[in-house]
């Protein structure tokens, strides 16, 4: 008894001095910005070997914390990170006796934004351990459920004493019996159900997320928790048990947004260029006026870590500085002297830089030649309408990320160039309806699968949900090339998905894909004459 009334004691002074801290120093435990205008959190793992990160070879590795760490470093919400008070055989008392006693422990607790904790399990497996034959006494499970809901309880109310504004997120266990006998199956998954049943009650009484992993990791036993006889899983285990928590997370995530836009399409390109790329060795070059030769561009821009820059007959001053500040020592054009001019060309090079150009007899050529650039490095290539710019655009940034080429057809005629480039390929997959691509074509492509919509945007929609679902999203307005070109290398150099929108409303199938994504962080392509603030400000209330 004295022992806890000291205890009590302990933790209102702490919370009384972390108060003081927090107004005579506000920069310490306060969320700083980043550069993105997101709101930092400091992030806290604690609890057992699962948050620790010991593998199923009892080796230390990464665990679901480190996850969850890297999937708020995404969305630019990382501030900090620490799983040091996280401790291998850790039980349930063992984390309330930490919190109660370990200055640095409720310090970390007191600055933290988000905190998990995975403790309990333990409680059972020392039993289990040491003499297994009392878990087959229904007074002893009382029991030690009875004092794992009570820890439970002064665990979370110590962490809320501390800090009542944390977003708390407590693990419910899985089954690391799997691989026993039926029987003693029998006994034991029973007791593992009871103890989250104790978990989720204690949680939800303290306004703390219970996040279940008991039926995500049974999806596949052998793959999440590789060794029979160990209970802790291997990397695709900890990745899944990240998952149920990052979904649980996502929903109390404020989403953001920002806006990358200059007066025009080339200085919108340079801003892009800006907050992408410190310095690149290369750089490319398309027309800003004009679409075909620069469509197919991305996927070769993004595999040299290149941004794309728009030019018109002549090189503009603020893509000149930009081509300085960047550090530039190659520059590839997109498209012949039609499309780039020489008079650019000879610019390029009386700025020093070696200029190489890629382009041929028509917008299928260059989208050919621009393929074979990419040397084979995959068996499978996107087909897109290439009369028409939104849907290569729609898929532009999934396609660089992964390396796919993106060949361009008529819609009811596949050109003779993109039939060759395709022969050596052995899938494609095909952006728009038959009326952008015709069924006859579809027929034509080597193992083809479709995503189209009825218009551009449920085909943008389509594209991000199905072929590439991420926590950002990078708009740009449908209705023009030049935004989506230069920001969709940016967006699969951050791994974002990318959406068209009309310019001043927000399409319906567009909304419904950013709220079945989650996107927590919006980037904006272009200023208000592309994508209206109108246009930003829904979709933001469409997912909080």
């Amino acid at each position: 008894m004295n022992q806890k009334k000291v205890g009590k004691k302990k933790i209102r002074l702490f919370a009384i001095l972390s108060l003081v801290m927090m107004l005579v120093f506000p920069s310490i435990v306060s969320a700083a910005q980043t550069d993105h205008g997101v709101e930092e959190w400091s992030y806290v793992a604690l609890g057992d070997s699962l948050a620790y990160g010991i593998q199923y070879d009892n080796t230390a590795g990464v665990s679901y914390a480190d996850y969850i760490a890297d999937d708020l470093e995404n969305i630019y919400r990382l501030g900090s990170f620490t799983k040091e008070f996280a401790v291998p055989g850790l039980t349930s008392e063992g984390l309330l006796t930490q919190l109660q006693t370990n200055p640095d422990a409720q310090l970390a607790v007191t600055q933290a934004d988000l905190i998990t904790v995975s403790v309990g399990a333990n409680d059972f497996l020392e039993v289990f351990k040491n003499d297994p034959e009392k878990l087959k006494n229904p007074e002893v499970v009382k029991d030690l459920l009875e004092q794992a809901g009570d820890n439970y309880k002064g665990i979370l109310g110590n962490i809320r004493a501390l800090n009542p504004d944390a977003k708390i997120f407590v693990m419910g266990y899985y089954n690391p019996f799997y691989a026993y006998p039926a029987e003693q199956q029998a006994e034991l998954t029973p007791l593992m159900k009871a103890l989250n049943q104790v978990i989720q009650a204690v949680s939800s009484g303290t306004g703390s997320g219970y996040v279940p992993t008991f039926d995500a990791i049974s999806e596949d036993y052998p793959t999440y928790l590789p060794n029979p006889e160990n209970v802790h899983p291997g990397p695709e285990g900890y990745q899944r048990i990240s998952e149920e928590f990052w979904h649980a997370i996502k929903s109390v995530i404020p989403a953001s947004s920002e806006r990358l836009s200059g007066q025009d399409r080339y200085e919108t390109a340079v801003q892009i260029s800006e907050h992408g790329w410190g310095e690149a060795e290369t750089v490319f070059i398309a027309r800003g006026d004009d679409f075909p030769d620069a469509l197919a561009g991305a996927p070769l821009a993004y595999k040299m870590d290149a941004p794309i820059l728009l030019t018109e007959d002549t090189l503009s001053q603020s893509v000149k500085d930009e081509l300085v500040r960047l550090k530039a020592k190659k520059a590839v054009i997109l498209g012949g002297a039609n499309a780039v001019t020489t008079d650019v060309e000879k610019e390029l090079k009386g700025m020093g830089l070696d200029v190489e150009r890629i382009g041929g007899k028509d917008r299928f050529a260059t989208a050919a030649n621009i393929a074979a650039y990419l040397n084979g490095d995959s068996d499978q290539a996107v087909i897109a309408n290439g009369m028409n710019f939104p849907d290569a655009l729609s898929i532009a940034s999934y396609a660089a990320e992964r390396g796919y080429p993106i060949l361009l057809t008529k819609q009811n005629t596949l050109p003779d160039v993109t039939k060759t480039a395709l022969s050596s390929l052995q899938s494609s997959i095909v952006i728009g309806g038959s009326a952008v691509v015709s069924e006859t074509v579809f027929d034509m492509l080597p193992d083809a699968a479709r995503y189209g919509g009825e218009d551009r945007y449920e085909t943008s929609a389509q594209v991000a949900t199905i072929l590439n679902p991420q926590d950002k999203a990078f708009i740009a307005t449908g209705a023009n090339f030049a935004d989506a070109l230069t920001g969709s290398v940016l967006a699969a150099k951050t791994n974002s998905t990318f959406l068209l929108v009309p310019p001043t409303s927000l399409d319906d199938s567009i909304a419904d894909a950013a709220e079945v994504l989650g996107v927590r962080h919006f980037t904006i392509l272009g200023g208000p004459g592309a994508v209206n603030q109108s246009v930003t400000e829904e979709l933001l209330q469409e997912i909080q």
